[in-house]
């Protein structure tokens, strides 16, 4: 029997990985929507007011980086870091589906999912792309919090 804890770990992954697999198809399919992203975040008050002339659908996109700086401008290096977080949560999403039918092997998917997630962007796009991948890092503390349920599952 599946521990409420394995559960919940299981259902904050399925969310995580279904935002990121749609978010993922997003930034392929419209790579050059999101390259022309204006950045937001960071401190408003230091930065100079722009002219507003920006078109709406270029401000629709929201840069969901961790770094200081914005997403990548390049829309092909946009669509490598597409394909590295598409295959990245398509392999956590398995793991967690098969450790939530209590499968000890979607634990060595999701670990490998989770080191695609680390290596693949930076193969791809160079080390500059680890700064758009933060959710990563938090996979890797999840994979140790699924480490504490691996004796559940067999």
């Amino acid at each position: 029997m599946r521990s409420q804890f394995l559960t919940l770990l299981c259902i904050l992954t399925f969310l995580s990985c279904a935002w990121g697999l749609s978010d993922a198809v997003v930034s392929f399919l419209q790579s050059d929507a999101v390259a022309q992203t204006i950045y937001v975040g960071g401190d408003e008050k230091s930065k100079p007011i722009q002219k507003q002339d920006k078109e709406p659908e270029k401000k629709y996109f929201e840069d969901r980086s961790s770094g200081d700086g914005p997403i990548p401008g390049d829309p092909d290096q946009i669509k490598l870091l597409a394909i590295a977080q598409f295959a990245y949560c398509l392999l956590t999403l398995v793991g967690a589906v098969m450790m939530f039918r209590l499968r000890k092997l979607g634990f060595w998917i999701y670990v490998g999912g989770v080191v695609i997630g680390l290596v693949l962007p930076v193969a791809l796009a160079g080390f500059g792309a680890l700064n758009t991948s933060f959710g990563v890092f938090f996979s890797i503390l999840f994979a140790g919090l699924y480490w504490v349920s691996l004796k559940e599952m067999h």
